[in-house]
């Protein structure tokens, strides 16, 4: 089996052992110090867009509404700088800025650090359509992607 698989299974019996010994079933868990084998990922399975694929989802969304603004908004920063979903969705209006005539985006990464980087030119082109199609840049302390709708009309 591989490390991922007997890890887990390792985990489960964990647990059971766990809530015998809550139910007091058995007086202590055996499998508490028994340690799974070491396992170092180096290479991620997450699956990257091809070129022509990110063209066609870009290209696919509805942008006469603030929703599709928004949405493209979103999925153009997440393409064009690799931006974890929770990162992006953490951004505020403030962390987007000029710097040197180049549009910036701030992220806020896992463990408190951020993250600044120069925006690809159509990146810019999806946020100023965007902030400025929804009037955001009053509000630079609110939430850059925003719920739009949520069924109130």
């Amino acid at each position: 089996m591989s490390v991922p698989t007997v890890m887990q299974q390792l985990a489960s019996v964990r647990h059971l052992f766990d809530w015998l010994v809550l139910t007091q079933v058995v007086q202590h868990n055996p499998a508490i110090s028994v340690r799974g084998p070491s396992h170092s990922t180096r290479r991620g399975k997450t699956l990257v867009l091809a070129t022509d694929e990110a063209r066609s989802l870009l290209d696919s969304i509805d942008i006469t509404t603030p929703g599709g603004m928004r949405d493209r908004a979103l999925i153009g920063l997440m393409v064009y700088s690799f931006a974890r979903v929770g990162a992006a969705l953490a951004m505020r209006v403030e962390d987007v800025f000029v710097q040197n005539r180049r549009l910036w985006v701030r992220l806020h990464e896992k463990g408190g650090k951020r993250h600044e980087m120069a925006c690809y030119h159509n990146l810019e082109t999806y946020l100023h359509a965007y902030i400025d199609g929804c009037a955001l840049e009053s509000d630079r302390k609110g939430p850059l992607f925003r719920t739009i709708g949520r069924g109130m009309g």
